[in-house]
């Protein structure tokens, strides 16, 4: 079962405070126990298609995996990133008319999340703030921003809204599910790979790839939110944080038996998206 006063404090938080919230009340662990510490970035800006039910997943699953878990709200521009804190630096999903306001405060700090995602640490962005992580982005008014480049990875805005279901398969066969609500193209370098291949849905260009990563930076279209109808892909993300932050990281599983509802919905939503498919044959 899910602890809901947690929840509860990252609604409040949501709504404009700048507190942390951790599980360690929750876990009887001391208030000074390092755990994962994520950083939940410009959640006031980055605000769309769910993105306060991913920070919920991420601390009710950690709660579920008994991590110890921090989220730290970073609210503004000019506030620091907090590179040497975090293990994990979560972009949610942000209009793309805010992408160029953003991809210039942290321009000069280019050199600094290099460093950082040299150490092996997470980055995740979703939807239209791949634009961040990407090399460069093409508006429909002409402009040209430059991102970070933490992928090989150029977009474009569409003239268009593309929306639907997605289904992808990850590299190690297992497969993730949301929809997607895409303004912008992505194409992919020759030596970038995607994060999945599309069973069903557009993903990046409509040619099969959905999304992209290197190492631990990671970006995709899917929604849903992404980390609360995708359990054990947050999982994995959890897992890694915590090596990250040098635990022990054996044991440390998220049980079938906790997530039994993630994942009837999981096979609901497969039945669905099939069913769609054999009647569009018809």
């Amino acid at each position: 079962m899910g602890d809901f006063k947690l929840f509860n404090e990252i609604r409040s938080a949501a709504k404009g405070s700048d507190k942390e919230i951790n599980n360690h009340g929750a876990l009887g662990v001391a208030p000074g126990t390092r755990g994962i510490r994520i950083a939940w970035m410009y959640p006031d800006v980055l605000n769309m298609h769910g993105s306060r039910g991913d920070a919920m997943a991420l601390m009710h699953f950690s709660n579920l995996m008994k991590i110890p878990c921090t989220i730290r709200r970073v609210n503004m521009l000019s506030e620091p990133v907090p590179f040497d804190w975090a293990d994990m630096l979560f972009f949610p999903s942000g209009d793309i008319s805010s992408m160029e306001d953003i991809c210039k405060t942290l321009a000069p700090k280019r050199n600094d999340f290099k460093k950082y995602v040299s150490e092996g640490k997470i980055i995740l962005a979703i939807g239209s703030t791949g634009v961040i992580l990407a090399q460069s982005t093409a508006y429909l008014d002409g402009r040209k921003v430059r991102g970070l480049g933490l992928l090989g990875m150029k977009m474009k805005q569409r003239k268009t809204v593309h929306g639907d279901d997605l289904w992808i398969k990850l590299p190690d066969g297992k497969e993730l599910l949301g929809t997607q609500i895409q303004l912008a193209d992505v194409k992919l370098t020759s030596e970038q790979q995607p994060l999945g291949a599309t069973i069903y849905g557009r993903g990046n260009l409509g040619k099969g790839q959905e999304g992209a990563r290197t190492g631990n930076v990671i970006y995709t279209h899917l929604l849903g939110p992404l980390l609360a109808k995708n359990p054990q892909f947050t999982a994995e993300l959890l897992k890694t944080a915590a090596s990250i932050a040098g635990m022990e990281t054996e044991g440390l599983i998220l049980k079938d038996s906790d997530i039994s509802l993630e994942n009837a919905a999981l096979e609901d939503h497969k039945e669905f998206i099939t069913s769609k498919v054999e009647k569009s044959r018809k």
